[in-house]
């Protein structure tokens, strides 16, 4: 059986609220030689506190929920990194769950955090996605502490983290224009996410800045699947004024057209120029390694936390937004038109 509360008062002989007392905080009220007993006790008995008890008391429980979609796109890890990093520093655990881009698994695993009676979540949610409005209604409704990351949902307002994304595209496209390319591809996300709107805006801002015509011709929507065929993107190249560059909305996309370009004998950068977004290690591991807009995503994931652990202390205060910033990093991937 486990260590209880009465175990420990029993074996220092004090009362159980001086045990709980001593051991939920470090209480001026009581000397050091008396919190060193109850706590040598409570190592030696093997005392772990019991959370769902302290939950069902109305204390928090020190864990929060986080939704993330999935833990094999590589872009996610620095992130929790940066979420597990601070949390332990501030004395809160993390439970973690996917939700693999299905809306089902996301109502299914915040119900589940739910229970477990976390102080807050943060959630990365499914973008476009309606069918779960109700279940975030009812998380603002109750003053549940959520910080979403990445993507907003739409008409429920939480505390945000993201990514000055307009800049850093807008970065990107202007040193590629530096380098004195003039037809320069966008290989896109294929949604209508704010991510892809505040990229693309930084693309054709760039483009006018120099006064270069945008051509929406040359915004590609890129595959969600890293194997997914290339026929349309190397027909672009095979045209007889085809572009000499590429920018990359994602770092996993700038790898697909890599890969599929050099498959089809053209070489980076000498053919093609390409720069990504993100500063993922798939793309630090090329044989030509990636130009890109770095995003520091411990950061992403620090701030979440900072947000979340704000809003638990004060659930009424307004909404905040943190947008991480960018920086490019220049790499081998591109060259310069002569």
């Amino acid at each position: 059986m486990p260590s209880t509360l009465k175990d420990i008062a029993k074996h220092v002989k004090l009362s159980v609220s001086t045990v709980s007392n001593i051991l939920s905080s470090s209480d001026s009220r009581y000397n050091k030689a008396t919190q060193k007993r109850v706590l040598q006790a409570a190592e030696e008995l093997d005392y772990h506190p019991n959370k769902a008890a302290r939950s069902m008391q109305g204390l928090r429980t020190k864990v929060i929920g986080v939704l993330v979609p999935d833990l094999a796109n590589s872009y996610f890890p620095d992130i929790i990194h940066g979420i597990e990093h601070e949390a332990d520093k501030e004395g809160y655990q993390v439970l973690l769950c996917q939700t693999y881009y299905n809306e089902s698994d996301e109502a299914r695993k915040i119900s589940l955090l739910r229970q477990h009676r976390v102080d807050g979540f943060i959630l990365f949610p499914i973008p476009f996605s309606h069918r779960n409005n109700k279940i975030f209604e009812k998380l603002k409704k109750g003053k549940i502490p959520v910080v979403c990351v990445d993507s907003k949902i739409d008409h429920i307002k939480f505390d945000f983290v993201g990514t000055e994304d307009y800049k850093g595209a807008k970065l990107a496209v202007s040193r590629l224009v530096e380098l004195k390319h003039k037809k320069i591809l966008c290989l896109s996300f294929g949604d209508e996410s704010e991510i892809r709107s505040e990229r693309l805006r930084g693309y054709t801002d760039a483009l006018k800045k120099k006064k270069l015509k945008f051509d929406k011709n040359l915004v590609l929507p890129g595959p969600w699947e890293a194997d997914a065929p290339a026929d349309f993107l190397i027909s672009l190249f095979k045209k007889k004024k085809p572009p000499t560059a590429i920018f990359a909305m994602s770092d996993l996309l700038a790898v697909w057209a890599y890969t599929q370009l050099r498959a089809a004998g053209y070489q980076i950068p000498k053919d093609v120029s390409i720069i990504g977004f993100g500063d993922l290690h798939e793309g630090r591991c090329l044989d030509t390694p990636l130009t890109t807009v770095a995003q520091d995503r411990e950061e992403m994931g620090r701030k979440a936390i900072s947000l979340l652990l704000a809003r638990i202390k004060k659930p009424n205060s307004r909404c905040k937004e943190a947008l991480i910033e960018t920086k490019l990093i220049n790499r081998a991937s591109c060259f310069g038109v002569h």
